[in-house]
């Protein structure tokens, strides 16, 4: 952040004159200890800032992959809502779902280096919410289907962004890792209890598990509202926009960021893919990672029809 105060030092150092020298004396002194500060590589963060980036990163990404599988356990009461006979179209609930999954990280992923991470989450976060009581007052199956795509879009954001976020906070590599483990746990047990939470909720009616996973999303609005910025460039940037004149330290103009390309960003996912094999073997495996996973959710109810409600439920948490 830039430094506007001066120093008693600094005071001492200012000739004595008239009073518009002595003015344009301390503007140069103040001019020159804010380009000196936009020199830092990286902000740097207080424990509570990091507590805080740690705790929104971590409950964004447990509901948005709760959101992810709630349908899994009401298709019994959405097809009774619904009068849908072919089981196929219940799977579009998961599935769609899951393109959003794929359509967001190409989104949401580069335009967090674009404007900064905080604008994105904030704005996937709140779009997720939406969506998701969307789902719950949908009008026909058509409609929940574009609300389920469209909140898989947004749910999206926290998967893609929260790596970069926890970088930009955290320096020591290990702390970084055993935080990037842990959110990871977060959203894979957050997918496993989503059909148990909805397969009990969907008995009183096929919204209640939408509602559900809407109130477990409510506490995370305020904690992504009172999200800091983090990406190093993107402060930069908006610092340097405070300045009226430009730095002439040689130091202060290497530093000095460049504008961002948008084109470059935006295509930098597609080259990487193309340029980067480990890269694109990682993504390979992890789509057969989440196939599976959600096939899994696909093939309980069938599994366990017949048996009693709480026992499947339960089935389908473990």
């Amino acid at each position: 952040m830039p430094n506007d105060t001066i120093d008693a030092s600094s005071q001492d150092d200012i000739p004595i004159g008239s009073d518009k020298e002595r003015k344009k004396a301390v503007e140069t002194t103040v001019h020159i200890s804010t380009c000196h500060a936009l020199d830092e590589d990286k902000p740097k963060f207080s424990r509570t800032a990091k507590i805080l980036v740690l705790i929104a990163g971590s409950f964004c990404g447990l509901n948005c992959s709760v959101g992810t599988s709630i349908p899994s356990g009401a298709y019994e009461a959405i097809s009774e809502h619904f009068r849908l006979t072919n089981r196929m179209q219940l799977a579009l609930l998961n599935s769609l779902n899951m393109v959003g999954f794929i359509l967001g990280p190409l989104i949401f992923g580069p335009l967090s280096e674009f404007i900064g991470r905080r604008p994105v989450m904030i704005l996937s976060y709140l779009g997720f919410f939406v969506f998701m009581l969307a789902c719950s007052g949908a009008p026909n199956y058509p409609a929940l289907l574009a609300f389920r795509l469209l909140s898989g879009v947004n749910a999206a954001a926290p998967f893609s962004v929260v790596g970069g976020l926890y970088s930009d906070i955290l320096d020591d590599p290990h702390k970084r890792g055993q935080s990037i483990a842990a959110f990871m746990v977060l959203n894979t047990w957050g997918a496993f209890a989503a059909p148990l939470i909805s397969g009990f909720a969907s008995r009183l009616s096929w919204r209640w598990p939408f509602w559900a996973a809407s109130i477990m999303a409510a506490p995370g609005i305020p904690l992504v509202l009172m999200l800091p910025e983090t990406y190093a460039p993107v402060l930069r940037k908006k610092a340097h926009r405070g300045i009226t004149e430009p730095c002439d330290s040689e130091e202060a103009i290497l530093t000095e960021p460049k504008p961002l390309d948008a084109r470059k960003i935006f295509l930098r996912p597609a080259i990487l893919i193309a340029s980067e094999p480990i890269l694109l073997m990682s993504s390979i495996y992890l789509a057969l990672a989440y196939s599976i996973l959600y096939l899994i959710f696909q093939v309980y109810p069938i599994i366990f029809q017949g048996i009693q409600a709480p026992i499947s439920n339960f089935g389908f948490f473990f």
